[in-house]
């Protein structure tokens, strides 16, 4: 299935504009609407093309040492889909608990992935007697075989909602880890507990040396981050669901405290007249960018390609109930966005990953079978973007 969208059509389109900006750490914001300026000469025309469908719930789509589209779907299949052909390979399935939203989620490689250390991590949900857990496994892979996982770490409080769970590999050598506050608010803040966080892990799930508070967290206060990326300069970002109101879009920094259950998007008092204190006393990071009524952002990459050069410099995220893709310009230091666009709104459902693959193409991963969706044809399904 092919889909070309005209240049006036396109840019009609997707010039919807608005964005909540960030005026510093415990400053207060009103939304406001900002025209995004033109870009430079008109955008390219955008094809749209079905790469490859058939899969149960999309979770992750990450660009593999293979030059292959390695794929996770929340019953706990793993593949790689060949970017040129389209074709499948079924490297397996991990045993998970598939659970509401849980199941089988993030994925990443082990940086030596082609030179010796061919291991993938994966985050999961699994059964512990009566309750729910998340654990991070390392799982070695030998030509089109999966070998047996390793836990790396485990015993993570999870749900059938708010687990998370990306993955991203720092040039550091670290593994970043969100976690979801597992429907327990009260984990977030909680030191004690490593649901609500960021994680910050030695390639076998050590603390990392060098972590804010001597353990395996890296920042606190988070709800549910579904999107982890490294953007330029190292710096990190995330995108958070929030509960009614205020997805959130951050900048990641160790130590910081993201405020949730305490505090809602901005720090403005709109979660009560002890939001504003809280902010002061906790070192609370405000979002970059927040919205209400809330889009759900899912996965995120960086955008820094030239095949699409009007995205040159930009975060990309989809969107569950937004169904739609998210664009958002970085300022040149990285600490602000300068706009927003919102593409392919209510076209293909329920997106839940974007991957910038390194010849500047985008691809998205549909998630129409996850119980929320109505699925169309060839569901759930990789689209190319060039």
């Amino acid at each position: 299935m092919t889909k070309s969208v005209s240049r006036y059509a396109f840019w009609r389109r997707v010039r919807q504009v608005g964005v909540t900006v960030l005026l510093g750490a415990c400053g207060s914001s009103a939304p406001t609407t900002n025209p995004l300026p033109d870009p430079p000469g008109p955008p390219a025309q955008l094809t749209v093309t079905t790469l490859a469908g058939g899969f149960d719930t999309i979770w992750e789509l990450a660009w593999g040492p293979d030059n292959n589209i390695w794929v996770t779907e929340r019953p706990g299949g793993i593949s790689r889909v060949n970017p040129a052909t389209g074709a499948i390979t079924r490297l397996g399935t991990l045993p998970v608990n598939e659970v509401g939203e849980g199941g089988l989620m993030g994925l990443a490689f082990h940086p030596d992935f082609g030179s010796g250390q061919p291991y993938i991590y994966l985050a999961h949900t699994y059964s512990a007697g009566a309750s729910i857990r998340n654990r991070v496994v390392r799982v070695p892979v030998s030509g089109n075989a999966l070998g047996t996982p390793e836990i790396i770490i485990d015993n993570i409080p999870g749900s059938s909602v708010h687990n998370g769970a990306r993955i991203a590999v720092g040039t550091d050598r670290f593994l970043y880890v969100t976690m979801g506050d597992a429907s327990n608010t009260a984990l977030s803040q909680d030191r004690n507990s490593l649901a609500g966080k960021v994680l910050r892990l030695t390639l076998t799930g050590a603390p990392a040396p060098g972590n804010p508070f001597g353990t395996a967290i890296y920042t606190l206060g988070h709800r549910n981050p579904q999107g982890l990326v490294f953007g330029p300069g190292g710096a990190l970002y995330s995108t958070e669901h929030g509960p009614g109101d205020n997805d959130e879009l951050n900048r990641i920094e160790a130590g910081r405290n993201y405020g949730w259950p305490d505090v809602r998007g901005k720090c403005d008092g709109d979660a009560g007249a002890s939001e504003m204190s809280f902010c002061s006393a906790n070192n609370v990071v405000e979002p970059l960018a927040n919205w209400t009524p809330t889009i759900a952002p899912s996965g995120l990459d960086y955008y820094n390609g030239t095949r699409i050069p009007q995205w040159r410099g930009s975060l990309l995220f989809t969107t569950l109930k937004g169904n739609a893709l998210y664009r958002m310009p970085l300022s040149a230091d990285g600490r602000s966005v300068t706009g927003q666009e919102k593409i392919f709104e209510g076209q293909y459902g329920r997106l839940r990953d974007v991957l910038v693959a390194p010849d500047g193409s985008v691809y998205l991963g549909t998630s129409n079978r996850d119980g929320r969706g109505s699925p169309q044809a060839q569901d759930d399904r990789i689209l190319r973007i060039q």
